[in-house]
């Protein structure tokens, strides 16, 4: 194995404005207890990705100047800190991005995904757009068996979709997808493969994407050019769908979701939005006697169970949502064709 170098190059985020990503020197961390090092495989540019370029309002408040970002990742144990045992040296993980402290009410009630005390890799604290990183062994997960190392990680993106499905009936039920960028792909895949009865997905004017939700198995895929609320309805004889998940982070989506769901239903939020306060439709929340729930990251570890068994078995078309793969220098282009919505996901290796 090659030796650990005692400083890097990896790409930081610098200057308060849009886009402003320098290539910066950092020393190269080392694992504390219960820690990992990992010398990153490739990391792929997700959503949040997107709104710390476009330097939003979320992203100001949560992204201090001159963190590494990158969060979607994977890599080979190069180095474990003291009472680690699982991972060991050699071994290929994904990350869960959530840092979790495992001992507060929230991670004892079984959602250490919402840690009180927690941190997200890559947003409050360096990540992986950098070759090596450190992590808790305990979020080095190992990869599913049959997966080629070279996806792996797009389990944080695919886990987002599960858990956000999840939030509601899916086997036998009818459900939309509002927002076909990656983790929606993903979701329109993973509803089929969980045995969802009708899926139906939803974008605006991303021919490129559609298309891609009908290769995946959507049965319905409506865009600007329909009334989305009027043709959901027409679906499902009226009623609307049993399940809605909402990806975009646009506010007329979100109102559409819920006007689209049936009485008693489920809708499921994922979504980032750029301004924190879109208007919501609150009057038909109550009147339909709606479940909504924010979804956030991935159950910790149901979710990736729920994963690796379908990866496992091969029902998640992983080729056909990577669309490009690029070398970690060109960070900026990639963010650039993300944003541009000509790919599914986009995966940078070192």
């Amino acid at each position: 194995m090659d030796s650990i170098p005692s400083t890097m190059m990896a790409w930081t985020k610098t200057l308060d404005t849009a886009g402003g990503f320098t290539k910066e020197e950092h020393p190269v961390p080392a694992p504390g207890p219960d820690e990992v090092l990992i010398k990153t495989h490739s990391t792929s540019v997700c959503g949040t990705d997107i709104h710390i370029w476009k330097w939003d309002q979320w992203s100001k408040e949560n992204v201090p100047l001159g963190t590494i970002t990158g969060h979607e990742t994977c890599g080979e144990v190069v180095a474990v800190g003291e009472g680690v045992t699982h991972p060991a040296v050699g071994d290929l993980v994904a990350i869960e991005c959530h840092f979790a402290c495992w001992n507060c009410p929230r991670c004892d009630e079984g959602n250490a995904h919402i840690c009180e005390n927690g941190s997200i890799f890559g947003v409050h604290i360096n990540g992986a757009f950098g070759p090596y990183f450190v992590a808790p062994a305990v979020n080095a997960r190992p990869i599913p068996a049959g997966l080629d190392p070279g996806h792996a990680s797009i389990q944080d993106p695919l886990g987002n979709a599960i858990h956000t499905l999840t939030g509601g009936p899916v086997e036998g039920a009818t459900v939309a997808i509002h927002g076909l960028g990656p983790i929606g792909l993903f979701a329109v895949n993973a509803a089929k493969a969980m045995g969802a009865k009708m899926v139906i997905a939803i974008d605006w004017d991303n021919e490129y994407r559609m298309n891609l939700a009908t290769e995946l198995g959507a049965d319905l895929v409506l865009g600007k050019n329909n009334d989305v609320v009027a043709e959901i309805l027409k679906a499902t004889e009226g009623r609307g769908v049993d399940n809605s998940c909402e990806f975009s982070g646009s506010p007329q989506a979100l109102a559409n979701t819920i006007h689209s769901t049936r009485m008693g239903g489920y809708v499921n939020v994922l979504s980032v939005y750029g301004n924190s306060m879109p208007e919501v439709p609150m009057n038909e929340v109550v009147f339909r006697y709606l479940h909504l729930k924010g979804i956030n990251g991935r159950k910790m570890w149901s979710t990736w169970d729920t994963m690796h068994d379908l990866l496992e078995r091969g029902l998640i078309d992983v080729k056909r949502v990577l669309t490009h793969r690029m070398n970690i220098d060109e960070f900026p282009q990639a963010v650039e064709l993300a944003i541009s919505g000509e790919c599914g996901k986009v995966v940078l290796d070192f």
